[in-house]
């Protein structure tokens, strides 16, 4: 028995709910009462923030003990109760996923600039565009996918000279300055990533050691379950999936080939980053090129229904190109997490096959997430809403 229901009654779920039923049930409830689906009702705010002071108890495993046993009143958070707007772009904004794949860290560095920083306005593309993440563990660029970035760089350099001349010497040592942060970012993250991953791989090797491979899958399929529902989950574990297989199977296949494979492997290899970094630079000059033509449109000379549609298709050009050059550089930091546990000398081979294996086990996990079509729909409002929420932080905070 609980002492009070209103909680889970706000949520519409029962006591004995799970914690993915928790978060499917916020994450519904908070697309319901959202504010920007309800303009005209001046108590949709107030609703809204119930809906989310409900989930941040009964989310946290501690405060949801207390409001059973005491009531609302004895389960308030030590620092209070987030914003619920702010708190709705960051339960869903990919967070969830921070153990796997660390930061998007060209999405925290656009979060952190201002307009008085940094014109946005097309200037953002000649270094942003150059996702140097693929350093080498002593600090080193590998030469092939140094050589495509200085290739991508100067590819989209020679598109945009017009917006570099626009840059002042202190917008350019800005970008320099976020660059050189970016980088030592990333590393720090492959580092910490490797480490978290490395447990990971210990605690399924001690559960197939010990016969109980079947209780860690459960759990694990119950993480994918709520990682699914995150913003882009369905991509990321796709992700995630891809890179793991491939990196575990080069490095098994290098094994039986006593190491010729390397060179059919590392071929590929080269091939895919070269591809990759073309595709994001047509993605990018495209946006650039679509971007550049609806600047000539006036929003206000538009009706309300073209407005919304033009204002949906600068979103997403703008979403489009902030993704792909997120992945790309995503890709690139988890095959150097693989490696620094596949190539790790300091441990014998036969431990870097385990782990290889059991890289493959994750895989096959990740590949086989799935959404319901219900999920999928949910998803895709909630990305939308996830998407109109950092708008509004950005806006606000480059008023500031």
């Amino acid at each position: 028995m609980v002492k009070e229901t209103e909680y889970y009654d706000i949520l519409g779920i029962q006591p004995t709910a799970t914690s993915a039923e928790i978060k499917k049930a916020y994450r519904r409830k908070a697309m319901e009462t959202h504010p920007d689906k309800h303009p005209n009702d001046p108590t949709a705010q107030s609703k809204f923030q119930a809906v989310s002071e409900a989930y941040q108890v009964l989310s946290d495993p501690t405060l949801r003990d207390q409001y059973d046993k005491f009531g609302k009143d004895n389960a308030i958070p030590q620092s209070g109760f987030e914003d619920a707007n702010e708190y709705f772009t960051m339960i869903f904004g990919g967070d969830g996923f921070k153990d796997w794949i660390g930061e998007f860290s060209l999405f925290k560095e656009l979060n952190s600039m201002t307009e008085d920083d940094i014109n946005l306005n097309g200037n953002m593309s000649a270094t942003n565009s150059n996702p140097n993440a693929n350093l080498n563990p002593n600090g080193s660029h590998s030469s092939v996918t140094g050589d495509v970035d200085l290739m991508a760089n100067d590819s989209l350099s020679n598109n945009s000279n017009k917006n570099k001349n626009k840059m002042t010497k202190e917008q350019r040592e800005k970008l320099l300055e976020l660059e050189k942060a970016r980088r030592e970012d990333i590393q720090k993250q492959v580092y910490e990533l490797s480490t978290k991953l490395k447990d990971r791989i210990e605690e399924y090797l001690i559960s197939q050691r010990d016969h109980r491979l079947d209780e860690f899958g459960n759990k694990l399929n119950q993480e994918i379950e709520e990682l699914k529902l995150e913003s882009f989950g369905m991509e990321l574990l796709h992700l995630l999936s891809r890179v793991y297989k491939t990196k575990a199977n080069d490095y098994l296949m290098a094994k039986k080939t006593f190491g010729f494979s390397k060179i059919i492997t590392g071929t590929r290899e080269n091939a895919r980053t070269v591809k990759s970094a073309y595709n994001l630079l047509s993605t990018g000059l495209e946006a650039q090129k679509s971007m550049e033509e609806m600047q000539k449109i006036n929003p206000d000379d538009l009706d309300p229904a073209e407005r919304v549609k033009f204002e949906s298709q600068m979103a997403g050009k703008a979403l489009g190109v902030m993704w792909a050059m997120s992945k790309f550089e995503l890709e690139r930091k988890l095959k150097e997490v693989c490696n620094k546990l596949l190539q790790d000398k300091s441990v014998s081979s036969r431990e870097r096959k385990e782990r290889a294996k059991a890289l493959l086990y994750f895989a096959d996990k990740f590949a086989k997430a799935r959404r319901t079509p219900e999920e999928a729909e949910e998803a895709r409002v909630f990305e939308e809403l996830i998407l109109g929420e950092q708008e509004k932080n950005q806006k606000k905070y480059s008023t500031r």
